[in-house]
């Protein structure tokens, strides 16, 4: 821990040996276990002589480890006790803009721009510099600059500010590694369309936009603009009923989303020219207990078909379906959320239905009555 003056000595309170006085001498040397010791000054002593305490300066003075005396001591005198403290109590409190930068102690250029480290050391680097295995010296690794462009250069969709981390290949020749950038919309000096934009470097020179929050709360990732039929990237469209968008280039088969758990991929969503597929994972290597022989139509006329309209649709538009739980003792598989469950706060969590999963037994019921027909029609 750095101080201002001398460093304290905490709690260094030492009584010296025992001094024998000789008839008319004043001057005497102060030693603790036989090692001459020297009080910060006189005020740092406690002195007793024929069993009456001293007053520092008048009575006695000192001068690195010699104590003398204002008058000759005699035979018969006793230097009873010296005690010295520590010099933690000529601490001080500086006033205010009496410490200056010269006054700290440190290592490094004390100029407006460096600051103090932690390590005591004045420095212009933000970071501590790391060395690399195959160097002797360390290597900046990162610093920091801000640009502004008033003309919508550098990337930029038109007036704005932006702070740069900038990488060096060697110690001479930073190169720009990422962005953070306040814009405003091209052409548009208000500030209530202003934009926050995130740069990174393709090229080690020039810097291209990745992603973007604009003054809506709308993100784009790998655009500037939402998602459509001729801007491609993904965009979290809050300002128009919180659609998540996604557009590609091309119209061939590609895979736009996928769904993993701790067992791998267990389901895609997949586009073509003009249609869109939702996947989930029908590999024969991840089933046992295949069973192709089952009533499928006992159970099929147990499901009931319905129709209904929402609560919460004003129109009461009737739809076709399934009420869940009448569903659930028949394709359990189909049915999420357990029957009448609510929320800690009493409101409904509604069980959800996935219709797809009774496909096979609509399968198997029209194939087992095909069977049926088949035989009666060859009796």
């Amino acid at each position: 821990m750095s101080y201002i003056g001398k460093t304290p000595t905490v709690g260094n309170f030492q009584v010296c040996d025992a001094i024998s006085v000789v008839n008319n001498q004043a001057a005497y040397t102060m030693q603790v276990g036989s090692v001459n010791v020297s009080p910060e000054s006189a005020n740092h002593m406690i002195v007793s002589l024929n069993g009456v305490i001293q007053k520092p300066t008048d009575a006695y003075t000192v001068s690195g480890s010699t104590i003398t005396f204002a008058s000759n001591l005699v035979t018969g005198d006793v230097i009873n006790f010296i005690q010295i403290l520590g010099n933690v109590l000529d601490l001080g409190v500086p006033s205010d803009s009496t410490v200056s930068i010269a006054k700290l102690t440190a290592t490094g250029t004390k100029d407006s721009t460096t600051f103090l480290r932690g390590d005591n050391t004045f420095n212009t680097e933000l970071l501590t510099p790391l060395s690399s295995d195959t160097q002797s010296t360390p290597e900046t690794v990162l610093t920091l600059s801000t640009k502004y462009s008033s003309t919508g250069t550098d990337g930029a969709a038109g007036a704005g500010s932006r702070l740069e981390l900038k990488i060096p290949d060697d110690e001479t020749n930073p190169i720009t590694g990422a962005a953070i950038a306040g814009l405003k919309e091209s052409g548009d000096d208000s500030v209530a369309n202003a934009a926050l934009a995130f740069y990174i470097s393709q090229n080690d020179t020039t810097l291209d936009e990745a992603m973007r929050i604009n003054s809506d709360g709308d993100t784009l990732i790998g655009c500037t603009a939402m998602p459509s039929t001729s801007v491609h990237g993904v965009g979290f469209d809050v300002s128009n009923s919180s659609e998540l968008k996604t557009s590609i280039a091309g119209t061939g088969n590609a895979t736009r989303f996928r769904f993993f758990n701790g067992n791998g991929e267990v389901g895609t969503i997949r586009t073509n020219g003009s249609a869109t597929a939702y996947n989930t994972s029908s590999d024969y290597r991840l089933k046992e207990n295949v069973n192709y022989d089952f009533d499928a139509t006992t159970r099929l006329k147990q499901l009931k078909p319905a129709k209904f309209s929402f609560i919460a649709d004003d129109t009461n538009t009737l739809v076709d379906g399934f009420i869940a739980h009448e569903v659930s003792d028949i394709v359990p598989e189909a049915i999420s959320g357990e029957k009448d469950a609510v929320n800690e706060d009493g409101s409904i969590l509604p069980q959800g239905i996935d219709q797809s999963k009774l496909v096979p037994l609509l399968v198997k019921t029209i194939q087992e009555l095909e069977a049926r027909i088949t035989t009666l029609e060859n009796a």
